[in-house]
């Protein structure tokens, strides 16, 4: 494959892991359809982080991927619909992330969803890049809106829903501001460094208002 004979192909939650070394080792019908996607995927953001989504053609998967553009549209309808897919899968990992850790607490669910944002982090590099697309933190925090919404409703009953609706655009417009800057800066900060903070300002947005 033209993305490096070791390279680790580390796609989304639903997609396999495995060392590209020729082989399909041992996989069945269902591992091989994961390891398509998987090579689609990974040839795909490979060219994202170069140039934009609009000037990416189908052609140019295919012929890094090794495979004919039947095998793409046969998963895929065009080069956006690849985008949509791989953030909708994002999105769903995140999500459960999020549900699993939720009642450990504001800033626990944000270590643990930073963490999986760096497990991943060149895909996330590649989609919060000026390439990739530019409303994607909002959806990711939009995403979230349902889960911390409830929490702190819990926390903060006394608060209007329209009080609630107005933290959580204030602090999310924030938040999505810090974590564009630390995923476009390449991580260097500790997923739990980064949720210190953001959970700070969430805390501190609260007691000025409480």
């Amino acid at each position: 494959m033209k993305y490096g004979k070791h390279i680790i192909g580390k796609c989304l939650g639903n997609f396999i892991f495995c060392e590209i070394d020729g082989r399909y080792r041992g996989m069945g019908l269902d591992a091989r359809v994961r390891y398509t996607n998987m090579v689609i995927q990974v040839n795909f953001v490979t060219l994202l982080k170069q140039k934009p989504i609009n000037k990416i053609t189908v052609k140019e998967i295919c012929d890094m991927a090794e495979i004919n553009r039947a095998t793409f549209y046969k998963y895929y309808a065009d080069v956006y619909d690849l985008m949509d897919k791989i953030e909708e899968q994002i999105l769903e990992d995140l999500q459960m992330v999020m549900q699993e850790s939720i009642k450990d607490g504001v800033e626990r669910t944000l270590v643990r969803i930073l963490e999986k944002m760096k497990e991943d982090g060149e895909l996330y590099i590649a989609l919060f890049s000026e390439n990739g697309d530019t409303d994607f933190s909002m959806r990711i925090f939009k995403m979230c809106y349902a889960e911390f919404g409830e929490y702190i409703y819990k926390e903060f009953p006394q608060l209007s829903e329209v009080q609630r609706a107005w933290i959580y655009i204030y602090t999310a417009q924030g938040s999505s501001g810090i974590l564009n800057y630390w995923i476009s800066d390449g991580m260097q900060e500790s997923p739990k460094e980064i949720s210190g903070f953001i959970n700070q300002l969430i805390t501190n947005t609260l007691k000025n208002i409480i």
